[in-house]
């Protein structure tokens, strides 16, 4: 009876033994160590950032494993049971970044795995974006006021942001259109002219800028600056035309039709455009030619007016042709 109660005994510490085992493993301080992560952290400038803490918890377990990046911005975490992990991923000075990192299937072997680099923005970076998210924001809301020609709401917006944002080109840019719109062409100037200043080759700056020295009879300045614009935006028809009225009024004809002829290359169905040219032929003496020009400008035209305008010019040339 005495063996018999002690091999009962043992049988009894035997099973206690394998259950405390199990709650050993269950628990966690037996897991197997799976995954062996290694990455980088570095700033929107793509280098490297020391010192960042790395924090992992398990979302089942709310168990936590922490890794900082060394000089070189790299990190390793070795060992890693399986499951998915709340990131969260800080240093002083930078923006707070989260993840969820989903590691949940369970691995035989030690897993080695390559995270995607981690980009992090100082906080003053983070502030910049935040600036010009909201500068974009204010710009778009007042080219919808230019649009629908609320103009001297646009212009008090615009005011308020050039004071704000001194160096930044869309205000500038908007201010003088808006200003040359109104017809306050002498304001207006300054503000272009800083666009080209800011942003040299910004074609459209030196067209606005020819506009209003055209408006303000200083057609050498006007030419000076529709010929820049032209340079760098050889495909803008509007440029082109109001180059070749300049030139055609200086009486430079030939100068004139080389831009209206470009002008055409790039819209061939602009009625002025067409009507120009053919006015250049006329001046030059080539009548057939300015017919067929006209008569192009004619097949196109819807505006009845224009239409009896086009079909008298034409018969006027015609009949000088038969003389």
């Amino acid at each position: 009876m005495k063996e018999e109660k002690s091999y009962v005994a043992q049988i009894g510490r035997f099973s206690l033994l394998a259950i405390l085992f199990f709650l050993f493993l269950s628990s966690g301080v037996g897991q197997y160590r799976e995954y062996h992560l290694f990455g980088i952290v570095v700033d929107t400038e793509s280098n490297p950032l020391a010192g960042v803490d790395i924090l992992l918890q398990d979302l089942s377990t709310s168990r936590n494993y922490r890794v900082k990046t060394d000089k070189g911005g790299k990190y390793v975490l070795s060992g890693l049971p399986h499951g998915r992990y709340q990131v969260t991923v800080k240093k002083d000075g930078y923006e707070t970044r989260t993840f969820e990192w989903d590691f949940s299937q369970p691995q035989e072997r030690m897993q080695k795995v390559e995270m995607e680099t981690i980009i992090l923005a100082s906080t003053e970076k983070l502030k910049t974006l935040t600036t010009l998210k909201e500068l974009k924001q204010t710009v778009a809301e007042v080219m919808d006021m230019i649009n629908r020609n609320d103009l001297e709401t646009a212009l008090a917006r615009l005011q308020e942001l050039v004071a704000k944002y001194p160096d930044d080109s869309n205000v500038h840019y908007l201010l003088g259109v808006t200003l040359g719109r109104l017809h306050r062409y002498e304001e207006a100037i300054p503000e272009l002219t800083r666009v080209t200043e800011l942003v040299p080759e910004f074609a459209p700056a030196y067209q606005q800028l020819g506009f209003c020295y055209q408006s303000l009879k200083n057609m050498d300045k006007a030419l000076e600056n529709y010929k820049k614009s032209a340079e760098l935006d050889p495909a803008n028809s509007a440029n082109l035309y109001n180059l070749g009225l300049i030139l055609f009024e200086m009486d430079k004809v030939d100068e004139a039709l080389g831009y209206f002829e470009q002008a055409l290359a790039a819209r061939s169905d602009d009625l002025d455009t067409l009507e120009m040219v053919a006015r250049c032929y006329v001046n030059k003496g080539d009548l057939p030619r300015a017919v067929e020009y006209l008569e192009k400008a004619r097949a196109l035209a819807q505006n009845e007016e224009r239409i009896k305008f086009l079909d008298s010019f034409i018969s006027t040339l015609k009949a000088q042709i038969k003389k």
